[in-house]
């Protein structure tokens, strides 16, 4: 196996791991993964749009709404219509909402600041730009390799 094979082989196996993670310990936050993941994207202060959100997160559109419906009548959210767009709605967490997502992601924020500490007394934090720009470049090669196999 080349090395290069080997360190992405490596770095998937980190990635998938880190999912796993996540995906193990939701349910022990007693909360389901798709609610506390709109609350992560949610919880930075700023408005997303649907559609943002489906992009960054790879959250499934029909997921989204149903977990966005949820989120709305339980008042933790708000939807409303992006001028402009026809049917593009922006997401913006009521203050219940700020005090829910607290709540339940602050486990997930304990165990995320103790684990980046213990990171970043051994490397610097350019390692998550180094991994957001090896995304985009295999994302960019994906394209590329699909293009020239369809021929075009």
């Amino acid at each position: 196996m080349s090395e290069t094979r080997e360190a992405v082989r490596r770095l998937a196996i980190a990635i998938s791991n880190f999912e796993k993670i996540y995906i193990a310990n939701t349910p022990k936050i007693g909360r389901q993964s798709s609610e506390l993941w709109l609350m992560y994207a949610l919880n930075d202060g700023k408005a997303h749009s649907q559609k943002q959100i489906c992009e960054e997160w790879g959250f499934p559109r029909t997921t989204l709404n149903t977990v966005t419906k949820k989120c709305e009548a339980a008042g933790y959210l708000t939807l409303t219509l992006i001028p402009g767009k026809r049917r593009e709605m922006q997401i913006c967490l009521t203050e219940t909402g700020k005090n829910y997502a607290n709540q339940i992601l602050d486990t997930v924020y304990r165990a995320e600041d103790r684990a980046m500490e213990k990171i970043l007394e051994k490397y610097s934090a350019d390692f998550i730009d180094i991994l957001g720009d090896f995304v985009k470049c295999l994302e960019a090669s994906f394209e590329q390799e699909l293009r020239q196999q369809e021929g075009i």
